[in-house]
């Protein structure tokens, strides 16, 4: 398979099952309203995040941190994206929950990116990178050549189609010397 999954934290599915047990029954958004049977959490993805002031060049990929991991929710399709943070000493500990539109794009350029590279000659590992300062959120495939399915494309109002964007580097450049100009 060309694709690697890492596993993540050790006890992240067990980080994640205590906030999904503890979200399952609060609120008016409670996450069995949306399906019935207990959501279940997907392989994690590596998050990584770049701060705005390290978009200067064509290499900005260099800059990427690694902040977390995230897991897609799902009960049926998906529901929500879970993520949870490593401390310094070893510790995970549950950070978000997001519902909607970045779960779903998150599942869409997923299957999108298995279809078209799980029989890929290249090597790829499977991250997620967000750009909060862009709205931007997209799949990333890093290995062979760095392949991308955004799902969140600036604004943050609507997600975009997501397809794979040959062209997301430039899209990204292009879009922090727009916000530069506008400052």
């Amino acid at each position: 398979m060309a694709i690697t999954k890492l596993t993540g934290p050790l006890n992240g599915p067990a980080v994640i099952g205590q906030a999904m047990a503890h979200l399952m029954y609060r609120g008016p958004d409670a996450l069995r309203a949306l399906g019935g049977a207990e959501p279940k959490a997907s392989q994690p993805v590596r998050l990584f995040t770049i701060g705005f002031d390290d978009i200067t060049s064509d290499r900005f990929l260099d800059s990427a941190v690694p902040v977390g991991w995230r897991y897609l929710i799902v009960d049926g399709g998906p529901i929500a994206v879970a993520d949870v943070k490593e401390s310094a000493s070893g510790g995970t500990a549950f950070s978000s929950l997001i519902r909607g539109p970045i779960a779903e794009g998150l599942s869409e350029a997923a299957d999108l990116a298995s279809k078209k590279y799980d029989n890929d000659s290249g090597n790829y590992e499977v991250r997620v990178l967000e750009i909060p300062s862009l709205y931007i959120s997209t799949l990333w495939l890093h290995g062979t050549r760095e392949v991308f399915f955004p799902f969140l494309a600036g604004g943050g109002v609507s997600r975009t189609a997501v397809r794979e964007d040959p062209h997301f580097i430039q899209h990204v450049l292009q879009a922090a010397r727009v916000k530069r100009r506008l400052r």
